[in-house]
């Protein structure tokens, strides 16, 4: 596993293959978690690296705008939490 932080809050279930959780803004630069078929994969800190992990995860052809495959909470894919609203 990594060093991400796994808060308690209860998760809702979801049908999303990629889930991008909330902006951390405790550390700098700030970063989402993003898990992959309900598996914390890695930090993102932008959207190439969402694009990264879903192409680790031999999800290659995958549209990060398409809500049934991704699921952005938080946030859409241009917010990343940090201090100039980005």
């Amino acid at each position: 596993m990594s060093d991400i932080p796994i808060d308690d809050a209860p998760h809702s279930p979801h049908t999303a293959h990629i889930v991008v959780r909330p902006p951390v803004r405790d550390e700098k630069p700030p970063y989402r978690r993003v898990e992959i078929l309900g598996t914390v994969v890695g930090k993102a800190y932008g959207v190439e690296d969402v694009t990264e992990f879903a192409r680790r995860a031999g999800l290659d052809d995958v549209d990060l705008a398409n809500t049934d495959s991704v699921r952005w909470e938080g946030g859409g894919p241009g917010f990343w939490g940090g201090d100039a609203g980005e």
